[in-house]
């Protein structure tokens, strides 16, 4: 698992990913790392998704459903 292939698209989630990897990249084992790193780069990714979940309001997306 690459952690390059997994894309964020907030500064401040990006920002907080980076500031793991310094500190992941003190580890010596290079699988560990990768792993750690993707791992961090998901729950961030997850927190993006989740977040723009309850961005429309129900209501909007029920008239939505029915208009089509």
């Amino acid at each position: 698992m690459n952690h390059e292939n997994i894309e964020l698209s907030t500064l401040s989630k990006s920002f907080e990913f980076e500031k793991v990897c310094r500190t992941i990249d003190e580890l010596s084992v290079t699988d560990a790392r990768e792993t750690a790193k993707a791992f961090c780069k998901l729950y961030y990714k997850q927190q993006e998704v989740v977040s723009s979940l309850g961005l429309k309001p129900i209501s909007e997306s029920l008239k939505d459903d029915g208009e089509q």
